[in-house]
Formats: C-alpha cells, sequence, structure tokens
C-alpha cells in the first residue's frame, strides 16, 4: 500500500487509528488475563464507560464549535446531589431528575454569557465554574452521603441486563445516540454549521450563520449530558457524594481529543469519542485485573493523551 492511499485512508477514515488502537489493547490484556474477555467484564466496562461516555458525547459537540467546558466533574456532581436531595425528601424520580438537568442548564447558560457576552474564554470561564459548583456541592451535602438505591426505578431499569448479551439498557441508548449523533455530524448541515463555527467564525458569520447561537445550543447540550451521567453515576452507586465527577476535569476532554477532536476547533467525531471512551476502559479495566495502582494507570493514560495531542497537531500541519 503506497502513501497516497495510506494519507487517503486516514482522511476519509480518521477513526481508523483509534478503533486499531482499542482492538491491539484489548488483545494485549486478553493475552495477559483472558477474564478481560468475560461478560461480566465488558459488561462492566460498558456501564461504567456509559456514565462517562455521555459526558464525552455532549463535550464533543462544543469542541467542534471551538470552545470547550472545564465543568464537566463538577456539574455531573452537582446534578446528583440536587436529584439525590430532592429523592432524599420524597419527591418523585422525573420532578428529582428534571430539577437536576434543570440546574446542570442554568451552569451551560452561565457558561455561554461568560464566553460569548463577556468574553471570558471558555477554558478559563468553564474553569471558574467548575470550583464553583464543586465548592456549592461540598456546601448542600456537608459531608454526608445521601442513600438513594430504593427510590429510583427508572435507573434501575436502565441498568438492568438487557437480552442483548447482558448488557444494561443504557449502554444500548447511548449506543443508538451515538450512531445518530455521528450520522447528522457527518451527513447533515448540522455538521457544516458546527465545523464551520469552530473552523473560521468570520467565514461562519459572512455565510449566514448564528454562531453565538450555535455555541450557545453547545453550550447548553454539553451541561445538561454533563449533569445526565452525574445522575447515571448516582443511579449506578445507588448513592450521591461529593466524589461524583471529582476527576473528570480532564478525562472527559482527554476522550474527545483521543477520538479525534482537537482543541483548535473545526473538527471531530462522535464515533471517534465512542472509540475513545472504548480505549480508555479497555485500559483501565485492564491495568486494574493486572492489579496496577491507580497513579501508573494515570501515567498510561496521560502517555496516550500526548500521543494523539501531538497527532492532532501534526495532522492540522499536514493539512496547512
Amino acid at each position: 500500500m503506497n502513501a497516497n492511499k495510506i494519507k487517503f485512508i486516514i482522511y476519509k477514515f480518521p477513526e481508523m487509528g483509534i478503533l486499531v488502537g482499542v482492538i491491539i489493547s484489548f488483545l494485549i490484556f486478553f493475552v495477559a488475563d483472558n477474564s478481560m474477555a468475560d461478560t461480566s467484564t465488558l459488561v462492566r466496562m460498558a456501564t461504567q464507560g456509559t456514565c462517562i461516555g455521555f459526558a464525552a458525547y455532549g463535550m464533543s459537540y462544543l469542541m467542534i464549535t471551538g470552545e470547550i467546558d472545564l465543568s464537566s466533574g463538577a456539574v455531573a456532581g452537582l446534578a446528583a446531589t440536587v436529584s439525590g436531595m430532592m429523592l432524599d425528601t420524597g419527591y418523585s424520580e422525573i420532578i428529582s431528575y428534571m430539577a437536576a438537568l434543570s440546574v446542570a442548564a442554568l451552569v451551560g447558560l452561565l457558561n455561554s454569557f461568560m464566553t460569548l457576552v463577556i468574553g471570558i474564554p471558555s477554558f478559563f470561564g468553564t474553569l471558574g465554574t467548575s470550583f464553583a459548583a464543586s465548592g456549592l456541592i461540598i456546601w448542600l451535602l456537608k459531608g454526608r452521603w445521601i442513600y438513594t438505591g430504593d427510590f429510583i426505578p427508572i435507573l434501575d431499569f436502565l441498568f438492568s441486563p438487557s437480552p442483548f448479551l447482558e448488557f444494561p439498557w443504557i449502554f444500548l441508548f447511548y449506543i443508538i445516540l451515538v450512531f445518530c449523533g455521528d450520522f447528522l455530524i457527518r451527513t447533515s448541515k448540522l455538521g457544516t454549521i458546527l465545523k464551520s463555527t469552530g473552523g473560521n467564525v468570520l467565514s461562519a458569520k459572512i455565510s449566514g450563520i448564528n454562531t453565538n447561537f450555535v455555541k450557545t445550543m453547545c453550550f447548553l447540550f454539553t451541561s445538561i449530558n454533563f449533569g445526565f451521567a452525574g445522575i447515571l453515576v448516582m443511579g449506578y452507586s445507588g448513592t450521591t457524594d461529593f466524589s461524583i465527577g471529582m476527576d473528570w476535569i480532564l478525562w472527559v476532554i482527554a476522550i474527545a481529543i483521543i477520538g479525534g477532536g482537537s482543541l483548535r476547533g473545526g473538527i471531530g467525531s462522535i464515533f471517534g469519542t465512542f472509540l475513545g471512551v472504548c480505549l480508555i476502559q479497555v485500559i483501565r479495566m485492564g491495568l486494574i485485573n493486572a492489579d496496577i495502582q491507580t497513579n501508573a494507570q494515570k501515567i498510561v493514560v496521560g502517555t496516550i493523551l500526548i500521543g494523539a495531542a501531538t497527532f492532532d497537531s501534526l495532522k492540522i500541519k499536514s493539512k496547512n
């Protein structure tokens, strides 16, 4: 295969590299420990990956427009806290979740206002809301944890085994959402609008795109996904505490970049982000099975992130 064909494959199917990475990583860990292919292990990876996967799903859209949100973990934790406290005081499950998602949406609108109206770079503005939301979580919970396992029949159903290899229903829903989103980004006007907004704001405005509206909707959508991810974590663990989403602040961004996104905006892949979730989950589970310490796990994932960011820079230079 000559160099031109290789370049064609890379540009036509940018997710090919991450897909190969997922397969190779899984095979390496499978050879080291055959339990990697056990149904219970696969279900566990799928369940845990779905929680953070929703957060990364929302982030993908925002990063395509050239913005970023560092409040992922804090918004997830805040949504879990709000829903947990309301469930604990007797509110219905639906009302509790709607209230939690409304709070998450307000954070998204705040991030949009700071970025697009005040002019604060999204990196610093969302970092501020991340700290503020984290502090609000601690103030609301006052160091306690709330047991919610008896009040979440909807979440219990979503996490119950489906007929498809016993994967939870929420995972199947996530898969459908990924493929629908990826199809829209690749084939519809939505993908063109998002990529134009992130690639060249001035050109997008000249062509008639309301870039501020587009970015506002993406900030809003991203925060709602963060909030939903936090609710899922609460449902999976059956409790609400301040640790939910604590270490997500860069994990979500790392997954989006590994999946083909760029901090510069203008490019991105929903399916690639899904593969990024798969790669992270395979590596984390493989290292856990190998009884490797948490710090070492972060070193491995950090190295992968550096490699992905380096590849992103080289790809941009090559296109230029």
